[in-house]
């Protein structure tokens, strides 16, 4: 088998070696996005929180991102009382300018809940991302021995 340029299989063994480091450490901090985001979307599966109730005050589209409902919560006992938060559950048709619906406050700062809503495309996006950097470099690894052979 002929060299292109002198280095082989060798070299690719090298650079991988050396993109090991650096691949684990982006494995770990998308695994540690992914663990945050399971934590409150399953908080927000499971109503662990305070109940209370959000008002729609406005629509925010990000060019082709989703579109979010912007507005105020308020806890249903009254001690909690926050503006400028946004509602995860609710899609944008389903909810006008001065809607009051029902929500759930895991703890997140900005974000409310819709009860019982659980949305795993996020963290399985990071866990599929952390997976991927933490196993890639050994895949290609394992290919570039595998065809010098």
């Amino acid at each position: 088998m002929e060299e292109r340029n002198g280095c082989g299989a060798g070299c690719l063994v090298i650079a991988i070696g050396l993109l090991v480091p650096l691949a684990t450490m982006f494995a770990v901090v998308f695994g540690l996005a992914a663990s945050d985001g399971i934590k409150w979307e399953a908080r927000a599966a499971l109503r662990q929180g305070t109940m209370g109730s959000f008002v729609a005050e406005e629509l925010k589209c990000r060019g082709r991102g989703p579109c979010r409902w912007w507005g105020s919560y308020r806890s249903d006992d009254g001690q909690t009382a926050r503006a400028r938060v946004w509602i995860n559950g609710y899609y944008a048709p389903e909810l006008t300018e001065g809607s009051r619906v029902p929500a759930l406050d895991t703890g997140h700062g900005v974000v409310v809940h819709r009860p019982g809503y659980f949305d795993p495309i996020g963290p399985l996006f990071f866990l599929g991302i952390s997976l991927t950097c933490l196993f890639g470099p050994g895949y290609l690894m394992w290919r570039a021995l595998w065809k010098r052979r």
